[in-house]
C-alpha cells in the first residue's frame, strides 16, 4: 500500500517577464509551468489546485497541491495499528 505526503504552494497570480511570452496569459502559463517542473524535479506529482478565502484579504488565493510517495517510518510492519479505528 502506498503512503503519501502532500504539499501546497501558492499559485502565481501574475506572469513573470519572459521574452517568449508576450501576453499576460502566456506569462502566467509560463510561471505555472516553472513551478510544476520544479516540484516534479523533486519527486512531487501535481494533483490539483484549490482556492481559499483569506481573512482580511479581498479575493481568493489559489494553491497548487502536490503529493509524493513517502513512508516516514511510521507505516512499517512494527506499527500495523497506525491509522486504524480499532475500539479499545
Amino acid at each position: 500500500m502506498s503512503h503519501y505526503e502532500y504539499i501546497a504552494i501558492p499559485a502565481p497570480h501574475e506572469g513573470e517577464a519572459s521574452s517568449a511570452a508576450q501576453t499576460p496569459q502566456a506569462r502566467l502559463a509560463d510561471a505555472v509551468t516553472v513551478r510544476l517542473n520544479a516540484m516534479a524535479g523533486d519527486g512531487w506529482t501535481y494533483l490539483r489546485s484549490d482556492e481559499f478565502t483569506l481573512n482580511g484579504v479581498e479575493g481568493k488565493q489559489a494553491v497548487l497541491i502536490f503529493r509524493r510517495e513517502s513512508d516516514f517510518g511510521v507505516f512499517a510492519t512494527d506499527k500495523p495499528e497506525y491509522g486504524t479505528f480499532a475500539t479499545p
